[in-house]
């Protein structure tokens, strides 16, 4: 069962900066995009695989596995880097990304950027809604829920497409369950048809379902904003 995430994280303030220095990702060319899409599921689902207890500490929620994704797919993928995750999977021969000098913050708010940023601000000041139910999602693209409808997002989930790891039947999403109660939670990747079998119709990736708010990609391969 999917875990309750704690809706009054949306009502709280989160840490920003001014946006005077560091420039925001903007992707314009397709390679980058695809760049950029292929790494961060393939990140995110790596996660599915790291054995219990071994997910780098920063992972402990839904927004946070989207966060981590994100800033490593934006960062040069080196030797050094891969040894200072501890990722024991081989590296993708995936193409890197031109870097035209940007920080791969996040927008929290009208001229402000942070790392940190949970579900509801990840909707609100990173995406754009692509669509009302998951068959126009793309691989990289995020699905968001909202369990107490009037206090925003509070939880998302990656769409990966097709596993990127293994042969193995898909679509998939994988996300995490975050914390409940003493267990830390862990990293789930169900395919499409067990999302839409979940036994809880508030689940479901689906127009009608008044908790499921969409499928929405990225601001920064769309033109930024």
């Amino acid at each position: 069962m999917l875990s309750r995430r704690s809706a009054l994280a949306v009502l709280l303030p989160l840490p920003v900066a001014a946006l005077a220095g560091p420039t925001l990702p903007v992707l314009r060319e397709a390679g980058d995009q695809r760049a950029f899409c292929d790494w961060f599921t393939w990140l995110a689902e790596a996660l599915f695989f790291v054995p219990p207890g071994g997910l780098p500490t920063e992972v402990g929620d839904c927004s946070a596995l989207v966060r981590f994704a994100y800033r490593n797919a934006l960062t040069p993928h080196t030797a050094d880097w891969a040894r200072s995750l501890g990722l024991s999977t081989p590296l993708p021969p995936l193409p890197e990304i031109l870097r035209p000098g940007f920080a791969p913050l996040l927008r929290t708010g009208l001229g402000q950027t942070a790392h940190f940023a949970d579900a509801a601000h990840l909707l609100r000041c990173s995406f754009r809604r692509i669509a009302g139910e998951w068959r126009a999602a793309q691989p990289g693209d995020v699905l968001f829920w909202s369990q107490k409808p009037p206090l925003g997002a509070d939880h998302c989930m990656v769409w990966l497409g097709r596993s990127r790891l293994e042969n193995s039947p898909g679509p998939f999403v994988v996300y995490h369950t975050g914390p409940e109660g003493k267990w830390a939670g862990e990293v789930r990747r169900p395919s499409i048809r067990e999302l839409l079998d979940h036994p809880e119709p508030r689940w479901h990736p689906v127009r009608g379902n008044p908790h499921f708010l969409g499928v929405y990609r990225w601001n920064l391969l769309l033109g930024g904003g």
